[in-house]
């Protein structure tokens, strides 16, 4: 396997990873609380409050470290 390919597809998954985070974040709160989706989606809104605010956490930090992440994997692909 070429090495640039494998650093371009984790440049891919660190680019997809803030769209792909929130249907992570809700799935793992549903099964670390087990609640139910269903329920999650009708219950409280303290439920979907915790989750907004871990994703934005989430967007936050990527925002930091995108910078360094990406120029950390040009410099491997070299």
């Amino acid at each position: 396997m070429d090495n640039g390919f494998l650093i371009s597809l984790l440049g891919q998954c660190w680019r997809w990873s803030v769209l792909l985070m929130f249907p992570l974040l809700l799935w793992l709160y549903c099964q670390l609380t087990g609640l139910p989706l269903a329920e999650f989606d009708n219950g409280v809104n303290q439920h979907k409050w915790l989750i907004m605010l871990l994703y934005l956490l989430y967007v936050l930090l990527w925002l930091r470290f995108n910078r360094r992440v990406l120029a950390m994997l040009e410099q491997r692909r070299r």
